[in-house]
């Protein structure tokens, strides 16, 4: 005899398909998150890259911060280079030691939640959870990403606080305490400037959500002061410490002092796309002397002068230079490694890392083939990426200054193929009928 199915049974069928879908997706993103931690404590485990450039400075700097409570690059400097990333290390190395071994087990635990957070961004932009989890799964692995767990290198922080501040951002339209929120992204983004500058364009995009900026009403109806004043509020805090401490030691409030450097790199009469040292442009002969009679902030405020004036004196010039500089931002990984004698097994990461980088890029322009279905989250995303990409056509190019928007391509990335594979489904159907 036949029972006919009651709703009550109904319901709790539904209700059991969604805990077995719950339960599919944390077993799925534990999978993945399980898999970016083993690949990055592999990475640190079998590399043994020993910091220099760069990487070094930061590693000075943290250490004489711990060991004298005063930042100093290693070359006399005291606000050079961005402080975050080092501010970032001092409570680890107190707490397990002033070594390189313990900032890399620290860019593995930025890095796998890099992950989490890439999963977390898809899941407001793709059809669901399996197609976010390919985003995670992409980013997990993605060649650059992995390797600079190696690195004493800021990207590894700036990756995860640039994820924080655009989740923030898609959060932000349905949050039910906007100016909590508000704060937060304040803060958020106050860190991100202090440990990579790079970001500050990004500023621009936190400004038009927290105001609900609206072209279709009036501007001045549409903003919510408010917000925007919690927001900076929240930046301040952030900001004080490190700006009070730079006043007392170099007589001015200033977040680091490379801006004008860098900009004097990226603009004078050798300037390139790549990376040139101070040695190799018109000031170099008498850069030393320079910055030893003028000190940090005097030779630096120097140099930005320069460049401004060779920007306007060679406006074309630098506007063609700026837009090669973009191009090249996003040249393909074909070149070789400094010594150019690689060995198999780099030739073969090196291929791996094109083929993530040429799929990735692709699929990344995709959505624009449905320009009609782009929604705000993509724009966001968009956003993101073109200013951060601008501030470098100011400057140079290298290849690592990539890395912080990559997990965005990658997102995006999969965003196209979803649009390709939902366009290709409902053609089927079509031609079926």
């Amino acid at each position: 005899m036949l029972v006919p199915m009651r709703k009550h049974d109904s319901l709790i069928d539904k209700d059991n398909l969604k805990m077995h879908l719950i339960a599919n997706e944390k077993i799925t993103l534990f999978f993945i998150l399980l898999l970016a931690t083993t690949i990055k404590l592999s990475v640190v485990m079998i590399l043994n890259i020993e910091p220099g450039s760069d990487f070094a400075s930061y590693m000075h700097m943290a250490t004489t911060m711990l060991s004298t409570g005063h930042m100093d690059d290693g070359m006399g400097n005291v606000a050079y280079y961005s402080s975050g990333y080092p501010l970032f290390l001092v409570p680890f190395f107190a707490l397990f030691g002033s070594t390189a071994e313990v900032a890399q087990f620290v860019n593995v635990a930025l890095g796998v939640t890099s992950v989490l957070l890439v999963y977390l961004c898809s899941k407001y932009i793709l059809p669901n959870w399996k197609w976010a989890a390919v985003s995670a799964f992409i980013w997990a692995t993605y060649p650059p990403a992995v390797l600079y767990t190696e690195y004493v290198a800021k990207e590894n922080l700036m990756v995860t606080l640039l994820l924080l501040q655009t989740l923030l951002l898609l959060r932000y339209p349905s949050s039910q305490n906007k100016t909590f929120l508000a704060v937060i992204l304040g803060t958020v983004y106050g860190i991100g400037l202090l440990v990579g500058p790079a970001i500050i364009l990004t500023g621009l995009l936190i400004g038009l959500v927290v105001t609900e900026f609206n072209v279709r009403k009036p501007i001045l109806s549409n903003l919510s002061w408010n917000k925007v004043l919690a927001c900076g509020f929240g930046c301040l805090i952030i900001l004080s410490p490190w700006l009070a401490y730079t006043n007392s030691k170099l007589g001015k409030p200033i977040l680091n002092t490379n801006g004008g450097f860098n900009l004097y790199l990226g603009n004078n009469a050798n300037s390139t796309v790549h990376f040139i040292g101070i040695q190799d442009t018109p000031i170099g002969p008498e850069w030393h002397a320079l910055r030893e009679e003028k000190g940090e902030v005097e030779s630096m405020l120097f140099l930005k002068n320069m460049a401004i004036d060779y920007i306007l004196e060679n406006p074309i010039k630098t506007l063609w230079l700026s837009v090669n500089k973009i191009t090249y931002f996003w040249y393909p990984p074909i070149h070789e490694g400094r010594d150019g004698n690689q060995s198999k097994i780099e030739n073969i990461v090196r291929s791996i890392w094109l083929f993530y980088y040429i799929l990735v890029i692709t699929a990344a322009l995709l959505p624009f083939l449905f320009i009609r279905k782009l929604t705000r989250i993509h724009l966001i995303l968009y956003a993101t990426v073109l200013l951060y990409c601008l501030i470098h056509a100011a400057a140079y190019v290298i290849f690592r200054y990539r890395i912080p928007i990559m997990p965005f391509m990658c997102i995006l990335a999969v965003s196209g193929i979803s649009f390709v594979q939902t366009w290709w489904s409902s053609k089927k159907q079509s031609i079926s009928k």
